[in-house]
């Protein structure tokens, strides 16, 4: 006997093999080859094999007949065309549709008696006009017997007890989920109170474009390079603990700093320095500015490999782990990237007397990188530059070319201040002024930012200012020399003459340099370039003499005197009327003073350069001049010469044929 007041059984599986022409076209096209696969004979066979299958022991005669049925039936089934089809699926889609209409509507009929606000939602508007609402239910409801009302109270009980286990449950549910709150609560305020204080640092807190629900932190720099544009982002998980987890790659690896080494003769003699790692529970702020710090040294790491191998591979050698440029033949400096905390130095290494270059070096890279970044924003905004790869960061470059522009000035100096030691210590009135104008930065920009100081450093390294040298020869022979920087090639030096000094009124200013001496290119009024310091002290050692000759043709006239024009009767008698007439002139070479009408057989010559034996700069002056009513020849050489230049060209010019 069922107990239930009414059964909703599924209905029962379909039998096996196909019931419609559909199911026999579905099941031919299933299988391989489809209808062109079937074959008369071979329905045959399977037909005879139902046929014997479900018979038993039948005789041919019953078998026969079956087949000629299946044959029939196989007939009758080709002959059925699609629309017959058609009309039998759509049949029994519209029989399985009304058929669920009516399950819903006998449901919500039941329904209805106990719950009718939500049956009427499912009501069909037939049924309900039909028998309306809570006609039928299917709850039976028997009369109350003896044994029922013995057993209310017990059934009270057990509820109330049933209802004081919930309770307790319910208790001790609160309770538990109370504690979760609070720890919840703390872990939140913990986690958002880290997160205010980095907002509050000025770091820029936002959502994760692809992870809404997480927080991150941006520490990069919008104009970086497109290889570290992502690594300037981090998300802001919170832990179990409430503190906030940086999540990033670098994180992983520790943190990294460039570090700059000063090497002589392959020994360390300064290192920049490195801080301390910052601890896992320092505080999120400590801990995102040592994670921007990283990120930025990787990225200056990154450039100046790139630029070393693309644009310096001749003048910067890149090993795995290094990168290094000779400042001299003992001297070099060497790039490294390195991991806090890692470094394998020790503090007697460590400490040397160049340690505040490598920290200044080290500054200034990075002042470099950020000039770069600030030079990619300019580069973004104007409209009329076309997107494509970017060259590589002028980092290296600027050092480069400020230190070999260094190292040109103090050659230059050194040189002309050997130059005149060599010409002082012959006593002839030289000197030489140096003028360097200050270090000053661009105009409207302060050092308080530093995009404006990265910029000023960057001009100042890539323009330095011109150096001045005024080399007087002698008071009358005075030339300017001016330094100005290139790129990777020091300087270029540019010569002009200077007008002569006038030590007494009335002297004339023409400098005879100008037309005993001229510049190759300069046609006798100065401003020609030379690229090279070796061709520029060639010049001056050849123009040394010249000057020196210059200077004493002045004096040889004081000696022979000035010539006085001749009278009438002095032309009639051809004679000189007792008035010494001037003997001395230049040479062809302009670096001498010979007598006039001896064929250059008396006089003194000048000369400069590096001596032969020492190798040392000396003046030398060899003299032909008549002594003892013999022709003498006698040279000096300065320094070493006791007399004064003075005296022994003085000497020479006084003891000339006819004096």
């Amino acid at each position: 006997m069922n107990d239930r007041p009414f059964t909703l059984q599924p209905r029962s599986a379909p039998p096996q093999g196909p019931q419609s022409i559909d199911d026999f076209i579905r099941q031919l096209h299933a299988e391989p080859g489809g209808f062109r696969a079937v074959d008369a004979a071979e329905l045959r066979r399977e037909t005879e094999a139902n046929g014997g299958h479900q018979n038993g022991t039948a005789g041919d005669h019953d078998v026969d007949m079956t087949a000629d049925a299946s044959d029939a039936n196989s007939d009758v089934a080709e002959t059925k065309d699609i629309a017959t089809a058609r009309e039998e699926l759509l049949r029994a889609i519209h029989q399985t549709h009304q058929t669920s209409l009516f399950a819903l509507d006998f449901v919500s009929l039941l329904l209805s008696k106990e719950h009718p606000a939500q049956a009427v939602t499912t009501f069909s508007p037939g049924l309900r006009d039909m028998v309306g609402i809570g006609t039928l239910g299917a709850t039976m409801l028997d009369a109350p017997t003896a044994l029922t009302q013995s057993r209310v109270p017990d059934n009270k009980l057990m509820a109330i007890g049933k209802r004081l286990m919930d309770l307790n449950k319910a208790a001790d549910t609160a309770l538990a989920a109370s504690k979760r709150l609070q720890r919840e609560i703390g872990s939140e305020t913990k986690y958002w109170s880290e997160v205010l204080g980095v907002s509050e640092d000025g770091w820029q807190t936002f959502r994760l474009p692809h992870e809404p629900h997480t927080l991150g932190v941006k520490f990069g720099f919008s104009n970086t390079s497109p290889e570290f544009k992502n690594s300037g982002i981090a998300p802001l998980r919170r832990a179990e603990d409430g503190s906030v987890r940086l999540e990033h790659a670098t994180m992983g690896g520790g943190s990294k700093r460039l570090q700059v080494s000063i090497l002589e003769n392959g020994m360390v003699v300064g290192r920049s320095s490195l801080s301390q790692p910052v601890l896992p529970d320092a505080p999120l702020q400590d801990r995102v500015h040592e994670l921007r710090d990283t990120v930025f040294a990787q990225e200056l790491w990154h450039e100046i490999n790139r630029e070393a191998r693309v644009v310096l591979d001749s003048v910067v050698r890149v090993a795995e782990s290094t990168a290094a440029y000779d400042l001299d033949a003992t001297r070099s400096i060497s790039l490294q990237l390195v991991t806090l905390g890692e470094e394998k130095v020790t503090t007697a290494e460590h400490s040397g007397a160049q340690d505040a270059v490598a920290n200044e070096l080290c500054i200034i890279l990075g002042l470099l990188l950020s000039n770069a970044h600030r030079a990619n924003e300019l580069k973004r905004s104007a409209p009329s530059v076309k997107k494509g790869s970017t060259p590589p960061y002028t980092i290296l470059r600027p050092l480069i070319a400020y230190h070999r522009y260094d190292q040109s000035v103090q050659q230059c100096a050194q040189s002309l201040a050997e130059l005149i030691s060599v010409l002082r210590s012959a006593s002839v009135a030289s000197s030489i002024t140096m003028k360097e104008p200050p270090l000053t930065t661009l105009p409207g920009t302060t050092t308080t930012t530093t995009h404006r100081a990265s910029t000023s450093l960057a001009g100042l390294l890539l323009k330095p200012p011109p150096v001045q040298f005024d080399l007087a020869i002698t008071p009358a022979s005075r030339l300017r020399i001016l330094l100005r920087p290139t790129l990777l090639a020091g300087a270029v030096y540019s010569l002009s003459f200077l007008p002569a000094l006038q030590p007494q009124p009335g002297s004339s200013p023409i400098n005879p340099l100008a037309a005993l001496s001229p510049s190759s290119s300069s046609g006798g009024s100065g401003g020609d370039e030379y690229a090279d310091l070796d061709k520029l002290l060639a010049y001056l050692h050849d123009t040394i003499p010249r000057a020196l000759a210059a200077a004493y043709y002045d004096l040889a006239r004081t000696v022979t005197g000035p010539p006085s024009p001749p009278s009438s009767d002095d032309e009639d008698d051809g004679s000189d009327g007792g008035v010494q007439q001037p003997i001395w002139a230049m040479d062809a070479s302009s670096k001498g003073v010979v007598g006039q009408d001896t064929g250059a057989e008396y006089g003194v010559h000048f000369g400069f350069g590096r001596d032969k034996g020492t190798g040392e700069l000396a003046v030398s002056v060899e003299g032909d001049f008549i002594e003892g009513g013999k022709k003498v020849h006698r040279e000096w050489k300065w320094p070493g010469a006791v007399e004064h230049l003075s005296a022994a060209v003085k000497h020479v010019l006084g003891n000339g044929p006819g004096q």
